[in-house]
């Protein structure tokens, strides 16, 4: 496998990624699963996951896994959702007693995630002052939900298990709203993606995710 980055410490130039085939680029597809939905509010995240996409290909023998002790309470609206409780993360690891494998995971990669600023917001708030929120301000991010609308502008619904059934990607084996459940369903819708759009490069994704935003945009203003 070829050493395509640098440390991710620097900002991935777009136009030396440009020169990489596609089929190079080691992605880190990830997901969040958190107290609740506002980062600027104290929720917390309690879940990371991620798998890791070269070539086509995922790799789950090196996957990311890990609960966090959230030191905050999950209410049971929020238990209801990704069915992760109080009991499950009391006594697991801060966030910030994980920094350093969380760096190791995504080191030398491309993030992806499904709404990939919400999780990437909350690693950057919940791990404050660390190396790994500069590195993941830093790094190049890739969206899948723009993605999909760039390249499925038609489609009614970019939510997750919504787009999988629409493009017959096969999800049901996995669990809904645990982050390794979604990491993985994720890392098969991207794959269809890159299949589909036959990208180059990681500048065809970006520009393909603008195209993507303006339709989103579109949706909404026409609703």
């Amino acid at each position: 496998m070829r050493n395509i980055f640098s440390p991710i410490k620097k900002l991935i130039n777009i136009e030396f990624v440009n020169k990489i085939d596609i089929s190079d680029v080691t992605f880190s597809v990830f997901d969040t699963e958190t107290t609740g939905l506002n980062y600027n509010n104290g929720d917390k995240i309690i879940s990371v996951s991620g798998v890791k996409v070269q070539n086509f290909q995922i790799d789950t023998e090196g996957k990311l896994d890990e609960f966090c002790d959230p030191m905050i309470e999950i209410t049971p609206e929020n238990e209801q959702i990704h069915h992760i409780s109080n009991r499950m993360v009391r006594g697991k690891p801060n966030i910030y007693d994980l920094e350093t494998k969380f760096r190791g995971f995504f080191k030398r990669s491309v993030l992806v995630a499904h709404n990939v600023k919400f999780d990437c917001n909350f690693l950057i708030s919940n791990l404050s002052h660390t190396k790994l929120e500069s590195r993941i301000r830093e790094a190049v991010k890739l969206d899948t939900v723009l993605f999909s609308a760039g390249v499925y502008p038609d489609l009614k619904s970019y939510e997750l298990s919504a787009l999988c059934d629409e493009l017959n990607i096969t999800h049901h084996d996995q669990l809904r709203h645990s982050s390794l459940g979604d990491s993985i369903i994720t890392a098969r819708l991207f794959i269809h993606l890159l299949k589909k759009s036959k990208v180059q490069n990681i500048k065809e994704i970006l520009n393909i995710s603008k195209f993507g935003q303006k339709v989103l945009l579109n949706k909404t203003i026409n609703n």
